[in-house]
């Protein structure tokens, strides 16, 4: 019976240790904010693998090279049908702005047009519980994405 209670707390505590890490720095003197996630644990939420399947393709790697994002992308999938992956986000720091605690990247119009083609329709993801975030609103030809000012790593 001990073993058996060994056993549950070890597959819950694996379950609670789950997730995805994620880094976000400053970078090539302060002037492009990266962003880093990597699924950790062989337990979902996969926040990396669902980032890859909001970006439109079905190659385990996708990619994306504007002048605005550029997005670097691979998974696999699970047995159960999750992708588990890793994915680097790369965005100038001077298209951000402060809004409240969280930095935000916003593009209207054209821009945001051409950065929505590469996302499913409306697409929305949050990361991190709430402290990050990506919107593809296509149909409103708008494009955001938001990170909690605290997960920045300044000091490189």
């Amino acid at each position: 019976m001990k073993l058996l209670v060994l056993l549950f707390s070890l597959i819950l505590a694996q379950s609670l240790s789950a997730g995805t890490i994620m880094n976000a720095s400053l970078i090539r003197n302060q002037t492009y904010l990266c962003v880093e996630l990597v699924d950790d644990s062989f337990v979902p939420p996969f926040e990396a693998g669902e980032l890859w399947k909001i970006v439109k393709g079905d190659w385990s790697r996708k990619w994306i090279n504007e002048k605005e994002l550029q997005l670097d992308c691979q998974a696999v999938p699970t047995r159960m049908g999750d992708m588990f992956g890793k994915c680097t986000l790369l965005f100038p720091w001077s298209q951000f702005q402060k809004i409240g605690n969280k930095m935000v990247f916003k593009a209207e119009g054209p821009l945001a047009a051409k950065l929505n083609q590469y996302f499913i329709d409306s697409a929305y993801l949050s990361m991190q519980g709430n402290q990050a975030y990506l919107s593809s609103y296509n149909t409103r030809r708008l494009f955001f994405f938001g990170i909690n000012e605290n997960l920045i790593d300044t000091s490189l």
